[in-house]
């Protein structure tokens, strides 16, 4: 009897295990369903960008409505994130017939980007509305008549001198040759530069061009894709080019790790100080479903070296992890956000939308934080912004719900990380007692009771220039800066379960 029993029970824990629900990380809001367009029972998302947030708080999220492909595309805001507008539609859309989805931005002079592309006429076009949601710029034509039959894998950017940057590949991935093309906008998107093609014309398929460039005022750029690197539809590498005067020319492409594995549909973000931070997943050829991971390097000198491993470092968790899509630096808080998709179940279910980040510019990465949990169903279509005060707005479309066959819109938010601490600011800890700062040859660091591992001074670029491990709670640890240059250096603490990090000035 024991032994019939055993298979039963074990069956059933494994059932317990694939179908367990593991929560949302509680920095996180409860999910608000967003209204469908009138009439209609469903309403999707849009793939990486159809979220902007305005400097007043205001949030506008671009929908999809399924059930009139006349009227296809509509869109809803809200001034706390909970309350939300009956869906009105875009009105640029009815001028052309079929929409391709559209991807939107806000810039910091609170202007809404629009990019779209539309099938008749064949074109790539730019539209802009002001935070009142009037149309400043109806329809601007980036490019038309494309190569590869039909525009896909849309980008949209915009740096800190207003120039607006647009990248994308034309063919339809899977089953036609795709190529990556690129244009900018230096007068606000009245005019484009002539399209430029970044990929090479090879016979094999490059596609999801990205670069994110909202918190760099520099003109050193990069935009990374994927390209196959065989005759195999899912063999791809990372090619990367770059332009060393804002998008005005653009080097010929390199590949970024070359390697036996599958990797695929980059992230990048450009910090403040131009560090190139490289998100991407890597699939081994032996494991390529379960074995899948997000990998991160970051970047000093443009992309010819890469930290802390030229092979990259994986920052999921060990689970299947992929898309990482929505990278974001938040300059309120010098805070790097990534997000990707993780999936626990067989068959592409139990797939939940996940966050990390990190407070040092790439050298350390916070455990990962579920966004949502929908048990077997598997979100889509994330998309992320950033909250004026450096929090967190995201929406996913979530299928057959409320019945099956339906879809809806979800949104939540997420509360800042403390500037000085780089804890969350609804959960501070005893924050420690840096002092003097601007300091001059001798810094002291009071802990304040808290028990840390170790103390690391860094230069802004990362470079490890003094580290202490303390001997006790009570006794202040103190660096002699002598022979240090002038300038901003990075302390982080490392306690047992968290890592604090604070800026410190050389005099």
């Amino acid at each position: 009897m024991y032994k019939i029993f055993t298979p039963v029970l074990l069956a059933s824990l494994l059932s317990y295990v694939a179908f367990a629900q593991h929560g949302i990380d509680p920095a996180w809001s409860a999910d608000v369903e967003l209204p469908v367009p009138p009439g209609s029972s469903s309403a999707r998302g849009f793939l990486y960008s159809n979220i902007g947030v305005f400097s007043n708080g205001k949030r506008i999220v671009f929908l999809s409505n399924t059930d009139n492909p006349g009227d296809p595309v509509y869109y809803t805001y809200s001034y706390d994130g909970v309350s939300w507008s009956t869906p009105q539609p875009f009105a640029a859309v009815s001028l052309v017939i079929g929409l391709n989805s559209p991807k939107i931005m806000v810039d910091h002079n609170d202007k809404l980007h629009v990019v779209w592309n539309s099938k008749a006429p064949q074109a790539l076009f730019y539209s802009q509305m002001d935070s009142a949601l009037n149309m400043v710029i109806d329809t601007a034509r980036i490019s038309d008549q494309p190569m590869y039959g039909i525009y896909n894998g849309v980008y949209p950017a915009i740096d800190r001198k207003n120039r607006l940057h647009v990248m994308w590949h034309e063919g339809k991935v899977g089953s036609d040759v795709t190529e990556v093309f690129y244009s900018r906008s230096l007068d606000g998107g009245l005019t484009w530069s002539p399209r430029d093609s970044l990929s090479v014309h090879d016979g094999l398929s490059s596609a999801f061009p990205r670069g994110q460039y909202n918190a760099y005022d520099g003109d050193s750029l990069a935009i990374l894709w994927r390209d196959t690197s065989t005759v195999r539809s899912d063999d791809w590498d990372i090619h990367m080019v770059v332009s060393q005067n804002g998008g005005a020319t653009w080097s010929a492409p390199v590949v970024i790790n070359k390697s036996s594995a599958f990797q695929g549909d980059p992230d990048l973000v450009i910090d403040p100080q131009g560090r190139f931070h490289l998100f991407y997943h890597e699939a081994p050829a032996s494991d390529p479903y379960w074995g899948i991971r997000i990998m991160y390097g970051y970047s000093d000198d443009l992309g010819t070296t890469w930290q802390p491993s030229a092979t990259f470092t994986p920052i999921s968790n060990n689970q299947r992890s992929y898309l990482a899509e929505g990278s974001r630096y938040d300059t309120q808080n010098d805070v790097l956000w990534t997000f990707w998709k993780e999936e626990d179940m067989l068959g592409l279910k139990g797939g939940d939308m996940m966050a990390a980040y990190s407070t040092d510019r790439g050298l350390t990465w916070s455990t990962p934080e579920y966004i949502t949990d929908r048990g077997e169903t598997s979100i889509g279509f994330k998309a992320v912004a950033l909250l004026p005060n450096g929090g967190l707005a995201v929406n996913y479309e979530l299928p057959n719900y409320p019945a099956t066959g339906q879809v809806r819109v979800f949104y939540k938010e997420r509360q800042p990380l403390d500037v000085v601490t780089g804890l969350d600011a609804e959960r501070p800890i005893a924050k420690p007692v840096i002092y003097p700062n601007p300091a001059w040859d001798l810094l002291t660091v009071d802990l304040a009771g808290q028990a840390a591992r170790e103390i690391i001074l860094m230069t802004a670029a990362g470079r490890v220039v003094r580290k202490q491990k303390p001997l006790g709670q009570a006794r202040p640890v103190q660096f002699n800066l002598q022979g240090m240059g002038s300038g901003l250096y990075l302390l982080k603490i490392v306690y047992a379960d968290k890592i604090v990090t604070a800026k410190v000035i050389k005099q």
